[in-house]
């Protein structure tokens, strides 16, 4: 149930990127407070959630991609990929 609610909220976060008319920093930021929320309320540890959002923030980097590049998908795969890098036991 609890993994359930936390893939749901995470979806919620990511698919609130659509609703956005610019995807700028800000947006970024929510959409990663969001996700650090649900993961800090499904008993994760502090230091990973950290991990996670500073790591997305390095590879998203707003200033430096370019306008035509879908930057949700650019979003939603650094988000996904690192989920995947804390599921697996990566960088504690």
């Amino acid at each position: 149930m609890v993994l359930a609610e936390l893939g749901q909220r995470i979806t919620q976060a990511l698919g609130s990127l659509n609703s956005a008319a610019v995807v700028d920093e800000a947006v970024l930021d929510a959409c990663l407070k969001e996700i650090a929320t649900a993961l800090l309320q499904a008993d994760v540890n502090v230091r990973l959630v950290a991990n996670l959002r500073n790591n997305v923030k390095k590879r998203v980097n707003m200033d430096q991609m370019a306008s035509g590049l879908n930057k949700q998908k650019v979003i939603e795969k650094a988000v996904f990929d690192e989920l995947v890098s804390m599921l697996d036991g990566g960088d504690p």
